[in-house]
Parts: structure tokens; C-alpha cells; sequence
């Protein structure tokens, strides 16, 4: 009977035993679990990023350029770019002239280092809007200060239809990329 007694605390010492090594890796594994440092949620194409930028009129009137600074929210650089451009068509206020003709439309946007490659059709380039030296500097650099105040782009490279256009307004050469004018 004795030994049967022994036998049976045995048991009971080792299922006490296995129990509270169980309860005990569990409690290990809630507390680790727990103390990971979440990982912020991977951003993907839909996500918004808030985009600081200063959107440069050229002031005809004045030969200077008029800064405004902005906060927008965009998926991602094109979609900023894209809409930064749209605005360089058509600014606010009267007073200002835009940076882009109207009827230009952005065929593309890719990123080549620190600079941007900006595609347009052939309305960009129509000599009406590149109307003599002074207007032509200022409207161009109104675009490549606006878009080189994102993040990272130093330069702007301007093509149409793939290519290099001519002089804008036979006066500004875009066959290079563009940097922008310190005197502005």
C-alpha cells in the first residue's frame, strides 16, 4: 500500500511537474510575443505620403518667380509630380502667370538619380507660350524650381515625345537637364 501511495505522488509530482513547465513556456512565449516592437505596415502603391513643396510662378510683371509653399498628399512621386503639374498650368490667382501651358499633357515621369525626366506631348513646346528670352527663362525655371523642391531631385531633364525638344521659344535650351537658376 505503501508503495502504491509513492507510486501515486510520484504521478501526481510529475504531472504537477510537466504542468508548470507548460504554464511556464507559455507565460514565456504570451510575454515574448507581446514585447515585439510592432513593424509599421509596409506601404504600398495606395498609401498616401504628405509631399512639402514650394510651387514657383513665373511673375512676368516683376522677372522674378512667386513661391508658395504647399503640403499635398500623393500615392507616390509621379502622382505629385502629375499634380504638381496640373497646377503649374492654371495658378489661383490672376496676378501669376502659368509655368506649363494648358494644353500640355504629361506622358511620363521617371526618375534618373537625383534627376526627373519629364515627358510631354507636343503642346508644350509651341512657341506662342515660350514668348521671348525673359518669359521663356522664367517659366522654365519655374517648373524645375517646383519640381526640385521634392526630395532628392536636384535636376530636370524636359523631353517631348521622347525627345529633346529645341530651344523653347528658340531661346531656352532644354537638351540637357536643368538645373535651378541660384538668381531666381
Amino acid at each position: 500500500m505503501r508503495r502504491q501511495r509513492q507510486k501515486g505522488r510520484r504521478r501526481e509530482q510529475l504531472f504537477l511537474l510537466t504542468f508548470f513547465i507548460v504554464v511556464f513556456i507559455a507565460v514565456l512565449s504570451a510575454v515574448f510575443v507581446l514585447r515585439q516592437t510592432p513593424q509599421p505596415p509596409t506601404p504600398t502603391d495606395g498609401t498616401l505620403k504628405i509631399w512639402q513643396v514650394t510651387l514657383c510662378y513665373p511673375d512676368l510683371h516683376n522677372s522674378r518667380l512667386v513661391r508658395m509653399p504647399l503640403t499635398l498628399s500623393a500615392a507616390g512621386e509621379k502622382k505629385m509630380i502629375e499634380e504638381l503639374v496640373v497646377r503649374l498650368q492654371s495658378p489661383e490667382t490672376p496676378d501669376i502667370s502659368p509655368a506649363v501651358p494648358p494644353d500640355a499633357r504629361l506622358l511620363s515621369v521617371k526618375r534618373d538619380g537625383d534627376t526627373i525626366v519629364l515627358d510631354f506631348n507636343e503642346a508644350f513646346a509651341k512657341n506662342d507660350f515660350w514668348q521671348g528670352s525673359d518669359v521663356a527663362h522664367l517659366r522654365l525655371q519655374a517648373l524645375v524650381h517646383t519640381v526640385s523642391s521634392l526630395p532628392g531631385i536636384r535636376r530636370v531633364r524636359i523631353l517631348v515625345n521622347g525627345q529633346p525638344p529645341l530651344a523653347l521659344g528658340g531661346h531656352e535650351e532644354v537638351g540637357e537637364p536643368i538645373t535651378p537658376d541660384p538668381t531666381l
